[in-house]
C-alpha cells in the first residue's frame, strides 16, 4: 500500500459551503521535483527559485516549488508574492489550479492577503486586481530590494568553480549552457567580477540584447550590485538599435 503525503491542504474552518472542507493541492508523490525535504535544501534555495521564476516565468513547476517551500516555511509576505507571480503569468488561464493554489494556501496567508485573492477569484481572474509586495517578481515590473530573500551569510557549497564549468561549455561551443552556468553564479556569489566578465562577453560576442536585457532586470530586481561594464554593455546595445 502507497501512502501519499499532501503537499498543500486546507481545511475550512468557517465550513463554507462554496469551499471544501479539505483540499488536497498537490501529492509529492505526483513529480519527482518535489522529493526533497527542508532539512536537505541548500541555504539558497528559495533565493535561486525566484531567480528562476523571473529567468524562465512560464516554467510553472518552478512557480509551485516556490510556493510549497514558502507554504512549508511559514513565509507568509514571500508566500503572497509567489501566488501573485503565479497568477500574473497564468493570465487568466488556468483557472482550476489557481484556485487550488489560493485556497490550499488560505491557513498561512493573512486575512488580508485572502481577500485580494477571492476577489481577483469572483472577478474573473482579472490580474489588473492584483497587487503585490516587495517580493514580488511581476507585478509593476521587475521589483524587489535587498529583503527579497534572507541574505545568508554561510559560504556557497558548491563543488565546482562555475567559471571553469562555463570555459569548459564555451570550449566545445555550448554557448547557451555556459550563459546559464555564469547566470546563476552571479546571483550567488555577485561579488566575483570575474564571473560578471565573462557573461558579458558572451553577450556581446552572440548580441543576446534579450538575455542581457533579462539578467540585467533580474538583478535590478535583487537589489545586486553591478559592475560598470553592464552599464558600458547596455549602451552598447542600444546604439546598436538606432
Amino acid at each position: 500500500m502507497t501512502l501519499y503525503r499532501q503537499l498543500i491542504a486546507c481545511s475550512n474552518e468557517q465550513n463554507n459551503a462554496n469551499e471544501p472542507t479539505e483540499f488536497n493541492v498537490f501529492l509529492l508523490s505526483d513529480s519527482d521535483a518535489f522529493n526533497f525535504t527542508d532539512s536537505k535544501l541548500p541555504d539558497n534555495f528559495l533565493k535561486n527559485l525566484v531567480f528562476l521564476v523571473a529567468k524562465k516565468p512560464k516554467r510553472l513547476i518552478t512557480h509551485i516549488q516556490r510556493i510549497h517551500h514558502c507554504y512549508q516555511a511559514n513565509l507568509q509576505e514571500p508566500l503572497f508574492a509567489a501566488l501573485v507571480d503565479l497568477l500574473v503569468v497564468l493570465n487568466g488561464r488556468g483557472k482550476a489550479i489557481s484556485r487550488r493554489m489560493i485556497i490550499g494556501t488560505k491557513s498561512k496567508l493573512s486575512g488580508e492577503q485572502y481577500k485580494k485573492l477571492q476577489t481577483f477569484m469572483t472577478e474573473d481572474f482579472d490580474v489588473a486586481l492584483l497587487s503585490g509586495n516587495q517580493y514580488s517578481v511581476f507585478t509593476k515590473g521587475l521589483v524587489g530590494t535587498g529583503n527579497l530573500v534572507q541574505q545568508i551569510e554561510a559560504p556557497d557549497k558548491q563543488t565546482y568553480d562555475p567559471l571553469v564549468l562555463a570555459h569548459d561549455y564555451i570550449e566545445y561551443s555550448q554557448l547557451d549552457e555556459a550563459k546559464d552556468v555564469l547566470e546563476k553564479a552571479i546571483v550567488n556569489q555577485p561579488q566575483r567580477l570575474e564571473l560578471h566578465q565573462c557573461l558579458l562577453e558572451l553577450y556581446k560576442s552572440t548580441l543576446d540584447t534579450s538575455g542581457f536585457t533579462t539578467m540585467f532586470n533580474i538583478l535590478a530586481g535583487l537589489d545586486v550590485a553591478m559592475p560598470n561594464d553592464w552599464s558600458t554593455l547596455k549602451a552598447f546595445f542600444y546604439e546598436r538599435k538606432k
